[in-house]
């Protein structure tokens, strides 16, 4: 083991070793106690439950009633190595394999004793130890074979459990060492020991943690002459975690003691796995190494063992129980719980008592619900034959071997479109509801249903109502499309004549000015600049009935209070509309709707944005569907 050192634990060396050495010349030998003195060797103890960690209590105790009993092998290197002076050494001191391998046998047991008490029993038995090449030592030999160790008895109590209201489970207990085991073997002390402790522990999520922190009071002992000779009482620190439910689980644990006397700090950690084998079974192994030179503290040790019995199962769905061990189950899942049922592993249709009804057809409807008790037949059809399986009795069936509805005394819908063949006016054709289950129908395929197109054989354009653009004037300007339909010109002029210069372009969804509507600045009053404009928009409008609605919309910059803003776009957008309709607009026609600032352009952070900002516009309507075109996105 390596040994720690600090500045303090060689001061003054040179000086001693001289007056050693000569010691050593004159009297031919190391002046050393003779003969071994009674020290336990072992160290470590075992969670006599078995709850949580092997190791560690962390706060649980058996039930009233329950047992565990667990032989466990144990396998610790080099747990015993003082150290002696020796003036030949460059350090001066020499380490001793006294004990360089020990091999125990421990049978551990534990009782509950109601809610609230545990009582445990620990008994090592040696079953080999040896000694490491060691020569010229005052120590004999520790005798290895078949020795008792000490025998720990365990004494544990509950004093919170984990709930809601309290957040861990909480205990306390001791243990103690009782001077029975072999002197010459290094396995007892000279007087009782003991570890009073308290105990804590919280389960969550699949995991439980422990922690302990305890007192290991025991006789003081010193073996050797090195810093690290003796031992004495130390604070022992243990933590743990551990997977909890019935399959494999694993635990890591560590152990800390905190010296006393003369001690070096010391710590061991061990990992380890545990399965059980049937429902009371578990086998498990335990390894892990030490840290430290403190007497009894192994450089690496292996745990395996078997136990018996232990905490009860985990009462979850599908776990390895018994109906008794978990009354307030339902292991058969027939909604009766395992201590209310009496055949609590047959589930199925169960009478009150958890057991299963009688069937004499075996069709799974229960004599007592069964129309057919002595037939066969479907639960659908209240345990009577069905052969088509629509739920309707063959007997009552107008359709026994074709799939019906009850409602139509289980006959079919041929066309499978949700509607009785008596009520479909396609009954052949599938068609929805709403259309008395015929199918829609586009004979043109322009997009435009039959019943909705003005030329159902012929395709059109949604805005003349499925019939086909015309040009009656032969400019290349569609009708629709064309300010002056009947008149022919350019169609940068938007087919009227040169000489008639336009400010409209009729679009799909709209319809664009080249100019604006001015209005006196902050009112709602139309300037005469404008009026040319809105006179040639009243002209196009009157022109093109096929055009169902105009939403005629108010925007502004964001100058101003946004709601006085809105409220003036609202109010010119009503001026055109009122000045429209005095020029022959029909004022069903005209919808009036003012943005404010809410759906700029451009920026508003240059002067150029806010005048394109401040603007009407005029959004279109052909089909008459309740909704006007959105305005494109800009």
């Amino acid at each position: 083991m390596n040994r720690p050192t600090t500045s303090s634990t060689r001061t003054g060396t040179p000086a001693r070793l001289s007056l050693l050495a000569a010691l050593v010349l004159s009297t031919g030998a190391l002046a050393q106690p003779a003969g071994l003195p009674e020290f336990e060797v072992e160290r470590l103890e075992f969670n006599p439950s078995g709850a949580g960690s092997l190791l560690i209590n962390s706060g649980q105790i058996l039930p009233g009633g329950s047992y565990r009993l667990a032989l466990i092998g144990h396998y610790e290197n080099k747990p015993l190595t003082p150290e002696l002076i020796d003036a030949t050494q460059e350090s001066g001191f020499r380490e001793v394999n006294l004990v360089a391998h020990r091999t125990t046998a421990h049978l551990v047991g534990a009782y509950g004793l109601g809610d609230k008490l545990e009582v445990g029993l620990q008994v090592p038995l040696i079953i080999s130890q040896e000694q490491g090449r060691v020569t010229d030592t005052p120590f004999g030999a520790p005798e290895g074979g078949f020795k008792l160790g000490t025998p720990i008895a365990n004494l544990n109590m509950s004093l919170f459990n984990q709930s809601e209201s309290i957040p861990v489970d909480v205990g306390v207990g001791v243990s103690v060492g009782f001077p029975l085991g072999s002197p010459d073997s290094l396995a007892r002390e000279n007087s009782l020991r003991a570890i009073p402790r308290l105990t804590v522990g919280r389960e969550t999520d699949g995991l439980r943690a422990g922690f302990e922190l305890g007192a290991d009071l025991r006789p003081r002992v010193s073996i050797g002459e090195g810093d690290n000779a003796e031992a004495y009482n130390r604070v022992r620190l243990g933590a743990s975690v551990s997977s909890v439910g019935e399959g494999v689980r694993y635990e890591a644990d560590i152990l800390l003691w905190i010296p006393t006397g003369h001690e070096f700090l010391t710590a061991e950690t061990l990992v380890g796995v545990r399965s059980p084998l049937s429902n009371d079974v578990e086998v498990f192994a335990l390894g892990g190494a030490g840290f430290g030179d403190t007497l009894g503290n192994p450089n690496f040790r292996f745990i395996l063992g078997a136990a018996y019995g232990g905490m009860p199962p985990r009462c979850v769905a599908g776990g390895k129980h018994t109906p008794q061990q978990c009354p307030d189950l339902d292991d058969d899942n027939d909604n009766v719980k395992n201590k209310d049922d009496a055949c609590p592993t047959d589930g199925g249709k169960v009478d009150v008592k958890g057991c299963p009804i009688k069937d004499q057809d075996k069709d799974g409807v229960e004599d007592s619900a069964d129309k057919c008790p002595t037939t066969a037949g479907a639960e659908s059809a209240q345990g009577c034959p069905d052969q088509d399986g629509d739920g309707v009795q063959d007997s009552s069936d107008k359709c026994p071997t074709l799939k019906g509805p009850a409602d139509r005394n289980g006959c079919p819908d041929t066309d499978g479109d949700g509607l009785d063949d008596s009520a479909d006016k396609c009954p052949s054709e599938a068609g929805p509801v709403d259309r008395q289950g015929c199918p829609a129908k586009d004979s043109d395929k322009d997009g435009i249903l039959d019943e909705q197109d003005s030329c159902p054989t012929e395709a059109g354009i949604p805005e003349l109502k499925g019939c086909p653009a015309k040009d009656s004037d032969n400019d290349t300007v569609a009708d629709h499309l064309d300010n002056c339909p009947t008149e022919a010109g350019p169609a940068d002029n938007q087919g009227c004549p040169a000489k008639q210069k336009q400010l409209i372009v009729i679009k799909q969804d709209r319809i664009d000015i080249k100019d604006k509507v001015y209005f006196d600045s902050g009112k709602a009053t139309i300037q005469a600049r404008s009026n040319a404009l809105l006179d040639q928009m009243a002209k196009v409008l009157v022109a093109h009935p096929e055009i169902q609605k105009i939403t005629i919309e108010g925007h502004t910059d964001n100058s101003g209070p946004a709601d006085l803003n809105r409220t003036l776009s609202q109010q010119r957008a009503e001026a055109v509309r009122d000045y429209l309709t005095k020029k022959g607009v029909p004022a069903e026609r005209l919808d009036a709707k003012g943005f404010g600032p809410d759906r700029p352009v451009q920026p508003n952070t240059t002067a150029e944005g806010r005048t394109a900002n401040r603007r009407v516009e005029f959004i279109t309507r052909y089909a008459d569907d309740g909704q006007t075109q959105p305005a494109p996105q800009q």
